[in-house]
């Protein structure tokens, strides 16, 4: 009974906190900019080590490992119902699939990386845009999408507000720092998840972006009396997908979506074997793994290697005429080829490549079965074109990355550093 109490009054608490702190609901549009006074002083936990803040910028991300990762901080919240959350991003580069944030409207746990049951606005990902996704465990559901206000090159500074009514409408508005009023996305019925403990901040983040995040002027406000009126047609989902929202279905033949581009099988003393993939398609391939065979000439498999991100739910995705690049040794190969290591993923389990030549095979299943291989290839020492000079060091590249894997097709890297891991051949 006594911790009944005491959790029921931290709530109190918790919910005196907020909107004694926070600016009233209806506050304008000057509110939400110049110095943030009140996200600095919220009960933040979490990876504080991986965050700096402060009334100057809110939140920012400043991993001091400036490295690649997932970073979280979160405050203590048990309101869904009759709640508004507003704030501020601003992210410094234009998001991808390995760069996105999320801001948890709810959460059942206050570890963001780990399996929970919450809600959360996405910014970026595959896609350009903001949306609100509702997760279960280790599944999550695309319930709403907004503007694609990220799309291009832009890094734009966004507001973005949600609502949720005591009838569970969810409603999200989006405003550009240019615009002066917020803009209506998505209004959408879910009554899945009723409680919370937490909501907070997620970065998911590559080497070069580990210091590209700022969240501020955060307001939550959990008294909100609303009942929406409904739009005409509000959404109503009803399908669950994978932890990635934007992984598609493969069709029945998945040849040509996927295409070998370089490897390096003969690597210099400093430097590490490794196989780079390229997407020719206008859209972004996103995939809970792909499998590496090494076969024999007559094609039988005789080895298969996951080639997936360190964390599983964490999809490997590869960009609309982008590249990926798989290896043991990604120091080794960052230093040697003096590349910035975004396209890379460490393989604990990379296979060893022959330096007499071999066969290799890029494939969605597990098993070898019709329909489900991108894309094989050969590498040899008679495929390079380096006129008998010593080829060590030297990876094989296609001359044409949206062509196939033919023998005529692949020739010695010509860059000075014997290869180009994870960017456009040279």
């Amino acid at each position: 009974m006594k911790i009944y109490q005491a959790f029921a009054f931290l709530s109190l608490f918790i919910m005196l906190f907020y909107n004694c702190s926070l600016p009233a609901d209806d506050e304008e549009k000057g509110d939400l900019e110049g110095e943030d006074t009140i996200t600095p002083e919220l009960p933040w936990e979490g990876e504080l080590d991986k965050f700096t803040i402060n009334s100057k910028e809110g939140i920012h991300l400043n991993d001091p490992q400036e490295d690649a990762g997932t970073a979280y901080v979160t405050i203590p919240s048990t309101s869904v119902k009759n709640t508004r959350w507003e704030f501020g991003v601003h992210l410094t580069f234009n998001p991808s699939a390995n760069n996105y944030a999320r801001f948890y409207l709810a959460a059942s746990s206050n570890v963001l990386s780990d399996k929970l049951n919450g809600y959360y606005i996405q910014i970026g990902g595959a896609k350009d845009n903001i949306a609100l996704y509702r997760q279960n465990g280790d599944e999550v559901k695309l319930l709403a999408s907004g503007r694609e206000l990220m799309k291009g090159n832009n890094s734009p500074k966004l507001y973005i507000k949600v609502e949720c009514d005591k009838n569970s409408y969810w409603t999200f508005w989006t405003r550009l720092e240019s615009e002066n009023e917020y803009v209506k996305e998505e209004q959408v019925k879910d009554t899945n998840i009723q409680t919370s403990l937490y909501c907070g901040i997620y970065c998911i983040y590559t080497k070069t972006r580990c210091k590209g995040f700022t969240f501020h002027h955060i307001q939550l406000s959990n008294d909100v009396e609303t009942s929406t009126t409904p739009d005409e047609t509000p959404d109503n989902p009803e399908t669950d997908i994978p932890d990635h929202p934007d992984t598609p279905e493969l069709p029945e033949d998945v040849r040509g979506m996927l295409l070998f581009n370089e490897i390096m099988y003969d690597n210099a003393t400093d430097g590490a074997e490794y196989v780079e993939i390229y997407n020719p398609s206008e859209k972004a391939i996103s995939l809970p793994a792909l499998y590496l065979y090494k076969m024999y000439e007559s094609g039988t498999v005789y080895s298969t290697t996951t080639l997936s991100n360190e964390k599983s739910s964490d999809p490997l995705t590869i960009p609309s005429k982008g590249y990926l690049c798989f290896t043991k040794y990604p120091g080794k190969v960052i230093q040697r080829h003096k590349v910035n290591g975004e396209n890379l993923i460490e393989i604990s389990k990379f296979p060893a490549l022959s330096n007499d030549g071999g066969y290799l095979a890029l494939s969605s299943s597990e098993k070898p079965e019709k329909g489900h291989t991108f894309d094989t290839c050969c590498f040899r020492e008679e495929m390079h074109d380096t006129d008998g000079k010593k080829t060590t060091g030297i990876s094989l590249g296609k001359k044409s990355p949206e062509l196939s894997s033919l023998n005529k097709n692949w020739c010695s890297s010509k860059h000075t550093t014997g290869g180009t891991p994870g960017i456009k051949n040279m």
